[in-house]
């Protein structure tokens, strides 16, 4: 055994870095984990981790960590959903809001001040939906994962930096939380590269585009991007016909389809629990009625994910066999 082994002070910086790691994998894997990390380390001549060990253990460690709350192949279709539908909102908001190309001119000239030809930041996250839709379909998912990250920081810092600048007009609050509520929920899994994933998010545009356009007419008055929680019905009653769907499915025991379907309504389910409890809705049906089944899905899946409830799944994993290996 050579200095570098057991009681060295790189023994000891592996194992602060395995802290990462539930403990019940840590009385399991430790030992050998460190044991393998000091072998490499020894025949490369290191008395340091090198950066790439210290970011890929954080990374298997932290996806080890959720996998006791959300199993990986539910992680990876709820994480498809929430991409999906974060980019289709995102374009509709751009598309009839934030651009609205058929209305000339500055809308509200006395209070708005147009950044180009758009009216609020919609174009910022439109874009960075499109980069992580695309980088998602081509296996670059890392670049997505910055896309979305960018996403989420700028949900929560825009309402606040543009009161620097009057007249520069933020996309709305709800709307803010809906993206970065997808996001998250996007990170925290792989999304499935297929033509699917493309489709699903035309899908996604297409309800927000008519839940604008049950507010007014979309080449009348210009719709503000809050237009969209107040005509939300259209999204409302498509999210409670999934639902039922899901229930028929729990019955079926093809809970994974159940559980991915919890997963991805989860960023919509809270933004309009949000607005609900911000008073801001004042069109769309009651927030409870969507959101209790949800819940009672997120503790299901918890609970079996967690080992603490056993149930028996008939969902054919085709989402296994067609996603690529996790790196």
């Amino acid at each position: 055994m050579t200095a570098q082994r057991s009681g060295s002070p790189l023994e000891a910086r592996y194992r602060r870095l395995t802290r990462w790691y539930p403990r019940t994998w840590r009385a399991a894997n430790e030992d050998a984990f460190v044991g393998t990390l000091l072998d490499v380390a020894d025949a490369e001549g290191r008395a340091a981790p090198t950066r790439q060990e210290r970011l890929d253990i954080v990374g298997h460690a932290v996806s080890a960590r959720l996998d006791r709350i959300v199993v990986p192949h539910v992680r990876d279709a709820g994480s498809t959903i929430a991409l999906t539908m974060g980019t289709g909102f995102a374009l509709a908001e751009f598309l009839v809001s934030s651009w609205a190309p058929w209305i000339h001119g500055n809308p509200v000239p006395k209070s708005l001040v147009q950044v180009g030809p758009f009216r609020d930041s919609g174009f910022v996250f439109a874009a960075l939906w499109l980069v992580a839709l695309t980088a998602a379909l081509a296996g670059r998912w890392a670049v997505g994962r910055i896309a979305l990250t960018v996403c989420i920081l700028a949900a929560v810092v825009t309402p606040y930096w543009f009161v620097r600048f009057p007249g520069v007009w933020s996309v709305d609050r709800g709307t803010l939380a809906l993206f970065a509520a997808c996001a998250l929920v996007a990170l925290i899994g792989r999304p499935v590269r297929s033509h699917h994933s493309a489709a699903a998010a035309a899908g996604w545009f297409l309800l927000g585009v008519a839940s604008y356009g049950s507010v007014g007419h979309l080449t009348g008055a210009w719709l503000i991007s809050r237009s969209l929680w107040d005509g939300n019905l259209w999204a409302w009653y498509a999210v409670g016909v999934i639902e039922v769907a899901a229930v028929g499915l729990a019955v079926a025991r093809l809970w994974t389809v159940v559980f991915t379907i919890t997963l991805g309504l989860t960023p919509y389910i809270l933004t309009v629990v949000g607005n609900e409890l911000r008073g801001i809705l004042t069109e769309s049906g009651s927030a409870g009625v969507i959101a209790a089944p949800v819940a009672l899905g997120l503790v299901l899946l918890v609970l079996h994910s967690s080992g603490k409830l056993e149930l028996t799944d008939r969902t054919r994993r085709r989402v296994e066999r067609i996603r690529p290996p996790r790196t």
